[in-house]
């Protein structure tokens, strides 16, 4: 049976300028599942109202630690084979660190950040009737905001933001050393995580501190090369 995976467009080079959608797909591939891509416009009509979920024999799976869970426990899949339980929970500890700040840093800097967000506003809503496109990028970008400020990130000064931001993307390069991936020559959940999170970070039309830091790292471009490779081969550039 082929699986159908709702997500996002992709651009700015990358398979998707959403992390959690990149993660969602690379699962996919990682578990060798037969699915087709859909992209949708409005989140909106999204199981929980959010991208991506996964429809799998009209099961709608939505978060990509949903999918995960549902890619092990329904066709056998373990994403970590070859890990010790150390090296799990390392790579489930950042994978927390990645998606519950980095990932807030990164919405920050396109959303908030007034250098991007014309930028971002253009990408998203640019299509729209003229009408639409004057009002709904303000409400979106409010639920953004409000959204920041919950989860703490949006409380904090613009330079502490983007030092969150740097530590974040310290600490992977780090653990990604020379390897081939995160924890070796084999891809591993974490990595799943890690790709989507730097590759989004390292977007030149997107600049500022967060790309300046993630440029910083010699280790990052060759490692997104090979998970491009591995995963994305037919992306253009």
């Amino acid at each position: 049976m082929t699986l159908i995976y709702k997500q996002f467009q992709s651009g700015f080079g990358v398979p998707s300028p959403s992390p959690f959608c990149m993660k969602g797909e690379i699962y996919l591939k990682m578990a060798g599942a037969d699915y087709v891509s859909e992209i949708v416009d409005d989140p909106r009509k999204a199981p929980k109202g959010k991208l991506p979920y996964l429809v799998d024999n009209h099961a709608e799976i939505a978060d990509t630690a949903l999918i995960k869970r549902h890619l092990e426990n329904t066709y056998g899949v373990d994403f970590d084979a070859g890990l010790t339980m150390e090296e799990r929970a390392v790579a489930h500890a950042m994978a927390r660190m990645t998606e519950e700040r980095l990932y807030w840093v990164t919405l920050y800097s396109r959303w908030i950040d007034d250098h991007n967000w014309p930028i971002i506003k253009d990408f998203w809503f640019g299509d729209m009737p003229p009408v639409l496109r004057n009002i709904v990028p303000i409400i979106a970008r409010k639920q953004v905001q409000k959204g920041l400020q919950a989860q703490g990130l949006g409380r904090h000064s613009t330079p502490d933001i983007y030092a969150f931001g740097a530590a974040d993307l310290e600490a992977l390069s780090v653990q990604l050393g020379q390897k081939a991936f995160m924890f070796g020559d084999q891809p591993s959940s974490l990595d799943a995580t890690a790709y989507p999170a730097i590759t989004n970070s390292l977007i030149e039309a997107l600049p500022g501190p967060l790309l300046d830091t993630a440029k910083s790292h010699s280790n990052f471009a060759p490692y997104v090369a090979r998970c491009q490779a591995l995963w994305f081969p037919d992306l253009d550039g």
